[in-house]
C-alpha cells in the first residue's frame, strides 16, 4: 500500500515539473522571437519580419508598412533597447482553454503632448501554441500609430 502512495506522488511531481518545464520552453521561445522581431525593426529587414509573421506573405502591405513606421521611430520607441529588457508574457481571457493565447504588450507614451491629445502607442505581439511560439500570430501589430510620430 505505501508503494502505491509513493509512486503515485513520484508521478504527480513528475507531471508537475515536466509541465513547469515546458511553460519555461515556451516563455523562452517567446522571448527569442520577440529578440528577433525587435532585431529586425531594428536593421530594418523585411524578409526577417515577415519570416516571424504568421501568413505574411498575405499581407504584404501591413508588415512593411508597419516595419517602416517601427524602424523610422525606432529610437524613440526603443531608446537603449528597453523594451529587449521588459518582455513580460501574458495570457489572453477568452472563454475556453484550448484557445487561449500568450501575448507581449508594449505601450509607448507621446512625449512632448502636454494636452494628451495623442493616443499612446501600443504594440501588441500575440503567440499561438498550435502554430508555434516561434511566429508572432497576427499580422496587426500596431495599434494608435496613424499620426503618432507627427509633432
Amino acid at each position: 500500500m505505501k508503494i502505491i502512495i509513493y509512486i503515485s506522488l513520484v508521478l504527480i511531481s513528475l507531471s508537475t515539473n515536466s509541465c513547469v518545464n515546458q511553460k519555461k520552453k515556451d516563455e523562452e521561445q517567446i522571448k527569442n522571437t520577440v529578440r528577433e522581431y525587435w532585431k529586425a525593426v531594428k536593421n530594418n529587414d523585411l524578409p526577417a519580419y515577415n519570416n516571424l509573421i504568421d501568413n505574411a506573405e498575405n499581407y504584404p502591405g501591413v508588415t512593411a508598412s508597419e516595419l517602416n513606421f517601427l524602424h523610422k521611430n525606432y529610437r524613440i520607441i526603443n531608446p537603449n533597447e528597453k523594451l529587449l529588457n521588459n518582455i513580460k508574457i501574458k495570457d489572453t481571457t477568452i472563454m475556453f482553454a484550448e484557445n487561449k493565447q500568450k501575448y507581449v504588450q508594449y505601450i509607448i507614451v507621446k512625449k512632448n503632448d502636454p494636452d494628451n491629445v495623442k493616443k499612446d502607442l501600443i504594440i501588441t505581439l500575440m503567440f499561438y501554441k498550435p502554430i508555434g511560439f516561434n511566429k508572432i500570430y497576427s499580422p496587426v501589430i500596431l495599434e494608435n500609430h496613424i499620426g503618432w510620430d507627427k509633432e
